[in-house]
């Protein structure tokens, strides 16, 4: 088990802190306690340190057992949040584990989902800028500071893939089953990291908000201008900002896909066409092949008539049954090929 435990003291110092040297009042009183574990760690987060005194809803959240925990209203530094990380994995896919993020006025907690091309994050660089009397408002921000810091380079990924894409839909006009797959692969991981970005940018606007208010009470309280803060209103750009990017990225994936359809009912109805043409011309064979067989049936019955050499058959003995049979022959084949020549089949 790997529970690791900060205080960060009004003087600006961080010291180490063992679970045991928690007291019942759940951080320490010089300033703010982090607990931070990963998430296969979170069942034994109450045993070992029972003395941050977590309710079981608290626990249950952090577990990964619920994905929201409700939070008063009135409580300005209070934060119950799942934020999602990212990164590219080796063969260029985009991996995403969870942060789970639980703050109180003196108490911040962590539980991470490590992995091998996403390690865990180092919450000491997440707040090193921070000023001294770090609180938990400081900490969330420090915390969505650092997850933004990895989207750009996913993001750059995921544009350099959809102009490549573009470059074999729109101007080769290519279709196949690889670009295909390609497409709706990019698209699935556009409206993922669109996902994704939805917490940070909520907590962001939430925290802003939250430290807007505060302000505003505390200068009511001490007279004195009410100044935004300059870290939440930067947080709140660069979140919005990339979702700008990613909803732009979502946009030309989709008119792809449209572009993609396009060219496949064309194509298809190509193939139609081709297979009309083909039953077309095979059926004007059919008719040629039966209007000659036509043709060539009647004097072929005639002469298996006069063939059967019977008897009692007066025909035989006639000195114009040869050629009248001949006659018969031809004018009936004449006949037939007239019919058929009228009617197109020849």
């Amino acid at each position: 088990m790997s529970i690791s435990m900060w205080e960060f003291g009004d003087d600006g110092q961080v010291h180490a802190v063992e679970p045991s040297e928690v007291g019942s009042a759940g951080a320490s009183s010089r300033g703010l306690l982090w607990v931070d574990l990963q998430a296969h760690d979170a069942p034994d987060l109450a045993a070992a340190t029972e003395g941050l005194g977590l309710q079981e809803a608290e626990l249950d959240f952090l577990a990964g057992n619920r994905s929201r925990l409700s939070i008063p209203s009135s409580s300005y530094e209070s934060v119950a949040a799942v934020l999602h990380r990212v990164c590219l994995t080796a063969d260029r896919q985009f991996s995403f584990t969870e942060l789970r993020v639980l703050s109180a006025k003196n108490l911040i907690i962590t539980v991470q989902t490590a992995t091998e091309d996403l390690p865990q994050l180092n919450v000491l660089d997440a707040v090193r800028t921070r000023p001294a009397g770090l609180t938990a408002t400081d900490a969330v921000s420090g915390i969505i500071s650092a997850v933004l810091r990895e989207y750009p380079a996913a993001l750059d990924e995921l544009e350099d893939s959809v102009e490549e894409m573009e470059g074999l839909l729109f101007r080769e006009a290519r279709l196949d089953a690889a670009l295909s797959h390609k497409i709706y692969q990019l698209l699935q991981e556009a409206h993922r990291c669109e996902w994704a970005l939805r917490p940070l940018e909520a907590l962001s606007t939430e925290g802003g908000s939250n430290a807007a208010d505060s302000a505003v009470d505390a200068a009511a309280d001490s007279g004195a201008e009410n100044v935004p803060s300059p870290i939440w209103s930067d947080l709140i750009r660069r979140a919005r900002g990339m979702r700008d990017r990613v909803e732009l990225l979502r946009s030309h994936l989709e008119n792809a896909v449209a572009l993609h359809s396009t060219l496949l009912t064309i194509e298809q109805n190509d193939a139609t066409r081709r297979l009309a043409d083909a039953s077309y011309a095979q059926g004007e064979q059919s008719k040629k092949i039966s209007g000659w067989a036509a043709i060539l049936f009647a004097p072929t019955l005639i002469a298996s008539i006069y063939g059967m050499n019977f008897r009692h058959m007066p025909e035989l003995h006639w000195i114009a049954g040869y050629p009248l049979a001949l006659a018969l022959m031809l004018g009936l084949s004449l006949v037939l090929w007239l019919v058929f020549k009228r009617r197109q089949w020849l």
